[in-house]
């Protein structure tokens, strides 16, 4: 795969999709146009962790929360509470929970809120807590649906989303020289700005879900591809069958 790909999400500490990039030998500029800052003191989060054991169940929305939300419960729970049922948009984030000694349950296929909200253990929430960690900000598809359900929801934002300009500027350069372009969010391909009529319109766009293919297509992206998923597997077989 003598591909140029340009990759735009935040640095990881190892990256497994650009490890199979450049397995798959292409050359891979990685470009991360948000960094990801967690809330390092945040006396909510501390309030809800600390009553995490009054919880019914407890969903993780990224790989970034299941992280954060280990660190949290081991600083204050030296024992995990139980009956808490976890549950992982994502195989990946249900991996990183499992490092944790956490088992939760995940949808296969597709892996998004709405694939997770068809799990028959999410149907009917009548009387009970749900405790979603995520980001701050981030979709509210979950929480109403939940609520909708009967669940009393709350949010645990643990981490802030930050666009950096600067890289975002190089990006926006890099991307009608790149042979294709991987946005795993919405929100990195916006960072990029509207491409309508720009040279960059036509780099072929590789997506994890047809939810963020169809902003891809508002912002003016011409030749769009949708994984079936966001796991580094699924976005490598959408890079290749966009050749």
């Amino acid at each position: 795969m003598s591909q140029s790909i340009l990759v735009i999400r935040p640095s990881r500490q190892a990256d497994q999709f650009i490890a199979l990039l450049e397995q798959a030998g292409a050359q891979v500029s990685h470009t991360p146009v948000m960094s990801i800052e967690p809330i390092v003191d945040g006396q909510s989060i501390k309030n809800l962790i600390l009553e995490v054991d009054n919880f019914d169940k407890a969903i993780c929305v990224s790989g970034n929360a299941a992280e954060l939300t280990i660190e949290w419960l081991d600083r204050f729970w030296p024992m995990m509470p139980v009956g808490i049922e976890f549950f992982a948009v994502g195989q990946q984030t249900a991996q990183i929970l499992a490092a944790g000694d956490i088992t939760a349950l995940t949808p296969s296929g597709r892996q998004n809120s709405e694939a997770l909200l068809a799990l028959p253990e999410l149907q009917d929430l009548s009387d009970q807590r749900v405790i979603i960690f995520r980001g701050c900000g981030g979709r509210e598809i979950l929480g109403d649906t939940l609520v909708k359900r009967g669940a009393r929801v709350d949010y645990c934002e643990l981490y802030e989303r930050r666009i950096n300009q600067e890289q975002a500027q190089l990006a926006r350069q890099q991307l009608a020289q790149c042979d294709c372009l991987v946005a795993h969010s919405g929100e990195l391909l916006a960072a990029l700005g509207d491409q309508s009529g720009e040279p960059g319109a036509d780099t072929v766009v590789v997506v994890p879900s047809e939810r963020v293919a169809e902003i891809a297509r508002e912002l003016g992206y011409t030749n769009i591809v949708s994984a079936e998923n966001a796991l580094p597997e699924s976005m490598l077989a959408a890079v290749q069958k966009a050749r």
